[in-house]
């Protein structure tokens, strides 16, 4: 029973890591134009260095204070500042939800490989999180794929429809 629940639990806990990283994906899509326009403004801005990491919170800032000036010359209306600040909440939401599904993914695998008393081999706790991390990723860009989405579009069209798309 102690096998099955195991099981089930890092099951379940991918699941929450691969879902909302696909919500997060989804809702990145229906903002393209935003994102678009922001990215053509970036290049107006020079890019923090990544040296700030050697100190975290001022490499936070500096980004957070590049990302508002940015924002400032993307938006032009008020109405727009708050869908692109609600846009950039929810996005960041479901990307904490989903790091939060990854980190109980690896506790979950540990869990299981304890279970079958192989916890000691750190490889193949590696392992493990590497194949479920990258089907993870692979399950949430599969699900956003212009072309599947295209192809289950064709799928779905009824016949009558007429094809003035």
């Amino acid at each position: 029973m102690d096998q099955f629940i195991a099981i089930v639990s890092l099951i379940g806990d991918w699941l929450l890591f691969t879902f909302p990283l696909f919500q997060g994906l989804m809702e990145l899509q229906e903002y393209q134009e935003l994102l678009d326009d922001f990215d053509q403004l970036s290049k107006n801005w020079d890019e923090v260095s990544p040296w700030w990491w050697l100190v975290p919170i001022v490499k936070i800032q500096l980004e957070r204070k590049r990302g508002h000036e940015i924002l400032r010359q993307a938006t032009r209306t008020r109405s727009e500042r708050r869908r692109a600040l609600s846009f950039l909440d929810q996005a960041t939401a479901w990307y904490f939800v989903s790091v939060a599904g990854w980190l109980k993914m690896v506790s979950s695998s540990y869990e299981l490989l304890e279970t079958y008393e192989a916890k000691e081999n750190i490889w193949l706790l590696v392992l493990l999180i590497v194949l479920l991390t990258s089907g993870g990723l692979f399950n949430a860009y599969y699900r956003i794929d212009r072309k599947r989405i295209g192809q289950k579009e064709k799928e779905l069209k009824p016949d009558s429809e007429v094809a003035n798309d």
